[in-house]
């Protein structure tokens, strides 16, 4: 019996955990561009300073680390405030650029990816490629 329920609870914590894990990622994909980009930005379950991103075709996950989260605008009313989050991405060779979006509560009203030499892409919300697991991105 004892074990029984030692098991059960080790299925009742992977499915929390894989849960959890699929809450944490929202799709983007570029705008005013010629050839959309389409990302998938994920913020881990168990430690949300840290995350990845993944490129539609990219090989590998790119690590991001959050830099810092300031509030912009406080609302009355009980109401979430609106926030500045800035996320940098973790390369070896430090050539990695910043992720802002600006969100109140589940909402984000600007997601953009700035280069090191400043160039800035646009995204919004791909909602039509979010799938159970992650983002699913068509093929061409």
């Amino acid at each position: 019996m004892n074990r029984l329920v030692g098991i059960l609870v080790i299925v009742f914590f992977a499915a929390c955990s894989a849960v959890a894990d699929q809450d944490n990622f929202r799709c983007y994909k570029s705008v005013g561009l010629k050839n959309i980009l389409r990302i998938q930005f994920v913020i881990q379950s168990d430690n949300d300073d840290a995350g990845y991103v993944v490129y539609e075709g990219g090989s590998a996950r790119i690590p991001v680390k959050r830099l810092k989260e300031k509030e912009l605008k406080r609302l009355p009313g009980g109401r979430p405030s609106v926030f500045e989050t800035r996320w940098r991405e973790i390369t070896s060779d430090e050539t990695g650029g910043t992720y802002v979006y600006v969100s109140q509560g589940a909402i984000v009203y600007d997601f953009r990816y700035i280069r090191n030499d400043g160039k800035i892409f646009r995204f919004v919300a791909d909602l039509g490629a979010s799938a159970d697991n992650g983002c699913a991105w068509a093929t061409k």
